[in-house]
């Protein structure tokens, strides 16, 4: 893609590094993935996939991310906001939060991604890794697979 005189045009993704234990949950408790580079492995995700926000995908709905509406934006990390996983040591900002509590558990938390086959509704799923247990849709729609705690990211997206 060229700018106007033909120059090359520079994209960028923004997010923010969250504090452990920001994000409440209506039943108590805090989003447990929800923090450190959470939003940042989510705007990179999706940086790296549609730069310019021009891809567009039969319209999806899920239960787990109903802000976002019935919409057809090839958004990798909108379906599984707030779904991930720990990975290395995270030594940065361990301390109890300001009320005493500690949410704070010493790992970086990034963001569950969603593959082009859940979006698809690509069914056997041959293109991507292989689920960690035998499925009858054969691959992963996710990164994490069979990790994923909800069984709507096991087989293809649902439209609206």
């Amino acid at each position: 893609m060229n700018g106007n005189g033909r120059q090359p045009v520079q994209t960028w993704a923004w997010a923010t590094y969250l504090s452990p234990g920001i994000y409440a949950r209506p039943n108590g408790g805090t989003y447990w993935a929800l923090q450190d580079i959470h939003p940042l492995s989510h705007e990179i995700a999706e940086w790296a996939d549609d730069p310019f926000i021009n891809n567009f995908v039969e319209p999806w709905l899920t239960p787990t991310a109903p802000q976002y509406g019935c919409t057809g934006i090839l958004e990798t990390g909108d379906p599984v906001v707030a779904i991930g996983f720990a990975q290395g040591t995270n030594t940065y900002n361990q301390g109890p939060n300001p009320n005493g509590t500690q949410s704070a558990d010493g790992f970086w938390h990034p963001e569950d991604e969603v593959f082009l086959p859940w979006f698809m509704r690509t069914a056997p799923n041959t293109v991507s890794e292989p689920t960690q247990t035998p499925s009858t849709n054969i691959g992963r729609y996710t990164l994490m697979g069979d990790l994923n705690p909800f069984a709507g990211f096991r087989q293809p997206a649902t439209g609206c």
